[in-house]
């Protein structure tokens, strides 16, 4: 008899046994909460019902280019990182609010059905290291968006059913991105992986695609890449707030770093300040690794090691923001230690300032980023170093600080960018960046970084103050 089942009804009686798996695949005597699922984060961007809604549009989107729709598949991340807070995937976390290490999301985009596939946990496992959300009851999943929650080793039943259909698997064929790294920066991490003579074998990501390749080769393997895209790159509304909220803690933290600054002090003390100051506002963790340049580093434009000792008259570089419910945050300010800019600093400060204003006025509904671009590099043509300029001077930001896409053509509201023009003389050390993390709106650009001063004599008063 199963012989004679059509596929349909094989993956029709496949979901049946999910569901039934998942009401009963709850271990007992576990806390009503899943380890990594920040259930107040999911709130902060609208909870359950606004990742259903990113969910029922990626389908939307899906049924206009294949009307037979098929099956999104995306993976979270494997494993916990080194000495650090799990962080997850960022397009399986778009979709699901859920960071759960190992976890796999099933959408049919054709009927909206929505299974999520979850590693079993031993009684014991759940105890010590805190239960995933296939160990917590039916009703508690059910509170955090999701009705079937199945066992891992259930999904290549799945597969193996719903493939046998023909409809495609949209997966991820492009790079993952992630809290520090844009998805073309993850590829050149990839690249320095096969260049390792001793290298074990595919990153998770592309092993996840030749996987899927070899396991049901009568599949078709849609890149769904380019569609969360385009669905990340404009924020929500409740994005937007937890960005405002990250922009004004990540700036006062940077405030008060530069207010406790001052000759003799180390780099890791400047980061150190900050990072508590995060932490101490509810941040999750940090967007990227502290830069906090100076010396014979300050040309360094990714200097992340912050050992050294900074001497009096040392100009210093400091690039840092949070990670607040996994959306990002990215600010530099630009000052001299001794709290007062010789005049060739002051110089270059000003126009570096006057440049990134230029900039941040065109970003507006009407506007392209290639003219804002333009006003920028007017004021480095003016004063002779427009082989500075290498484009438009910034990136989106949102899950990842190098968020999706690149900023080009027209501009739109709900946008979050940074600006962040750079001038540096290397034989002088010589180096020269203020950055802004800028949301567009329907009329004038607002600021999310503002709190923290750059006019040359508010920076100025800043350094050292606090003493």
């Amino acid at each position: 008899m199963r012989r004679n089942m059509t596929s349909k009804n094989l993956s029709a009686g496949l979901l049946a046994a999910i569901f039934l798996c998942a009401f009963f695949s709850c271990v007992s005597a576990v806390p009503a909460a899943a380890q990594y699922t920040d259930s107040r984060a999911m709130a902060d961007l609208g909870g359950p019902k606004e990742f259903e809604r990113r969910r029922h549009a990626l389908a939307q989107e899906i049924l206009a280019q294949e009307k037979n729709g098929g099956w999104v598949i995306l993976f979270a991340r494997q494993v916990e990182p080194e000495a650090e807070h799990y962080r997850e995937d960022n397009d399986f976390y778009y979709l699901t609010g859920i960071a759960d290490p190992g976890a796999v999301l099933a959408i049919n985009a054709k009927s909206g059905l929505t299974v999520l596939f979850e590693p079993a946990q031993a009684p014991r496992k759940a105890k010590v290291y805190g239960p995933n959300v296939l160990s917590l009851s039916p009703a508690e999943q059910a509170a955090l968006g999701f009705s079937r929650v199945a066992p891992l080793t259930d999904l290549d039943a799945l597969l193996s059913g719903v493939t046998s259909d023909g409809g495609p698997l949209w997966v991820r064929l492009g790079f993952p991105d992630k809290a520090d790294g844009a998805r073309n920066e993850v590829g050149r991490d990839h690249a320095d992986e096969y260049a390792a003579p001793y290298h074990p074998g595919l990153p998770f990501d592309r092993n996840v695609v030749e996987q899927l390749r070899s396991r049901y080769p009568q599949a078709t393997l849609r890149d769904v890449t380019p569609l969360l895209d385009t669905m990340r790159n404009v924020k929500t509304p409740q994005e937007i707030e937890v960005l405002r909220r990250n922009g004004k803690l990540s700036a006062e933290a940077l405030r008060d770093a530069i207010a406790h600054a001052h000759p003799g002090v180390y780099e890791y003390q400047i980061e150190a300040r900050a990072r508590f100051d995060f932490a101490n506002a509810g941040a999750q963790g940090v967007a990227y690794p502290a830069i906090v340049s100076s010396g014979n580093s300050l040309n360094t434009w990714h200097y992340f090691n912050n050992r050294k000792q900074i001497p009096a008259g040392g100009l210093v570089v400091f690039d840092y923001g949070a990670d607040l419910d996994q959306m990002t945050m990215d600010i530099t300010r630009t000052f001299n230690i001794s709290g007062k800019f010789p005049p060739e600093q002051a110089k270059w400060y000003t126009v570096d300032l006057k440049s990134q204003k230029a900039v941040i006025e065109l970003l507006r509904p009407g506007h392209t980023y290639e003219e804002a671009s333009e006003a920028g590099l007017k004021i480095f043509k003016r004063e002779g170093i427009e082989k500075q300029w290498l484009g438009f001077p910034g990136h989106f930001v949102g899950l990842a600080t190098h968020d999706v896409l690149l900023p080009r053509g027209p501009i739109k509201a709900g946008q979050v960018v940074t600006v962040e023009p750079i001038i540096e003389f290397p034989d002088k050390q010589l180096h020269f960046r203020v950055e802004d993390t800028i949301l567009i709106t329907d009329g004038a650009p607002e600021i999310l970084s503002s709190a923290v001063p750059k006019e040359m004599k508010e920076v100025e008063a800043l350094v050292g103050s606090a003493k």
